[in-house]
């Protein structure tokens, strides 16, 4: 049974660690730029443009088509919508390449044709784009991705999907020093509990029971989106959850989406919920150490404080798994009220029944009177990029 921690383990160095590994720029940082930031190429062939760096070299880009009613345009897969293309930019499609690949800014003087300038914190960079169908693609990948085994590999990560599902089975982090990727994660662990407003009917669900039938995909070489239809049913006569949601993966981070619809006010039928997202950690996490640096945790994954939950809200408040030059950080953000949120927090477990692995860490979010509407509980992932 988890305990409530009552003080926090802590390890300055470690957390100071944790947060110089994650809150540097990321190692493959994606640019995105809509059309409507360009209105000299609004109506151009997407096939003739190109974007370069200052030097005028092509770089690794995509372009990927947005509907009027926010749809992406993929191109693969059971039901792709590529006929809805129109093969020309407008102001919702989207251009996307990386910040590393982009030159920093050049000093005063006459910007060359297609400048674009980009400024983050205070770095700057520039690249150009340019409709020049003369100019060859560039050949360079930063991911690949097989859809029959549902796998994705970058540089920095690789990641086995389920079937019909957005959760990964299996995933690895690069271990830089070694130059190959460390198996760190079996399945991630999804629980949904919901008790009935006198807690006399618990309702449980797994990740087994989110459904999320992927129709159509396009795979890029800066980023995979992956369409799903996904489905909850949340059971006591309140009707399932239904939406398409878009799961995006980048060379460096992957966006995992959740959908929660909620016809009635949820103090209707249900006193609260949680939901847990826990990641299983393999054999090869035992010399990790989990953290949340904003609640002043950093424990070790093998040490005395598994079955713990640290009270706090983790919507924001990243946490991360990492021995300091390898691991991953994840960060959450949900559309629900943190007033509506209490009692949740970041928690480690032993592996809960029938699961392989050493331990569970992740968060959980507990769910009180949220009023009805839909929700959005997004989850970005975040993979280190060795720099430390």
């Amino acid at each position: 049974m988890l305990k409530p921690a009552h003080k926090p383990i802590h390890r300055l160095a470690l957390i100071l660690t944790v947060l110089t590994f994650f809150a540097a720029p990321a190692g493959a940082s994606p640019v995105i730029i809509t059309g409507k930031e360009l209105p000299h190429l609004l109506g151009k062939p997407i096939a003739s443009i190109r974007v370069l760096d200052l030097s005028g070299k092509v770089i690794p880009f995509q372009i990927d088509e947005v509907t009027d009613d926010g749809e992406y345009i993929l191109d693969m897969g059971e039901q792709p919508n590529a006929g809805m293309s129109t093969g020309l930019l407008d102001e919702r499609d989207e251009i996307v390449f990386l910040w590393e690949d982009a030159n920093r800014v050049p000093g005063p003087g006459t910007a060359p044709n297609g400048l674009v300038r980009l400024t983050r914190g205070k770095e700057s960079r520039a690249a150009l784009i340019r409709l020049d169908p003369s100019l060859p693609l560039s050949d360079k990948r930063y991911m690949e991705y097989d859809h029959r085994t549902q796998r994705v590999v970058t540089p920095y990560y690789y990641a086995d999907f389920a079937k019909d599902r957005f959760h990964f089975v299996r995933a690895g982090v690069m271990d830089f020093g070694a130059g190959k990727y460390l198996d760190l994660t079996n399945e991630l662990r999804v629980e949904i509990l919901l008790r009935t407003l006198f807690g006399l009917v618990p309702i449980r669900y797994t990740e087994e029971n989110i459904v999320c039938l992927v129709r159509r995909y396009k795979a890029g070489p800066i980023r995979l989106i992956r369409r799903g239809d996904f489905h909850l049913n949340l059971g006591l006569g309140v009707k399932g959850s239904r939406a398409a949601v878009n799961q995006v993966c980048y060379p460096q981070a992957v966006k995992v989406p959740v959908y929660v619809n909620l016809p009635i006010r949820f103090r209707t039928l249900f006193g609260q919920a949680h939901i847990e997202m826990t990641p299983v950690i393999r054999e090869a996490g035992r010399s990790f150490t989990f953290a949340a640096p904003a609640r002043d945790i950093a424990v070790p994954i093998d040490g005395p404080a598994i079955d713990t939950l640290y009270a706090a809200i983790p919507a924001g408040r990243m946490f991360s798994l990492t021995n300091g030059a390898a691991g991953y950080g994840w960060l959450l953000r949900t559309t629900m009220g943190e007033e509506h949120l209490s009692g949740s927090g970041f928690l480690m477990r032993r592996p809960s029944s029938g699961r392989g692995g050493i331990a569970e860490c992740g968060f959980r979010l507990t769910v009180r009177d949220v009023p009805k509407g839909s929700y959005y509980i997004t989850n970005w992932v975040l993979f280190s990029g060795g720099n430390v």
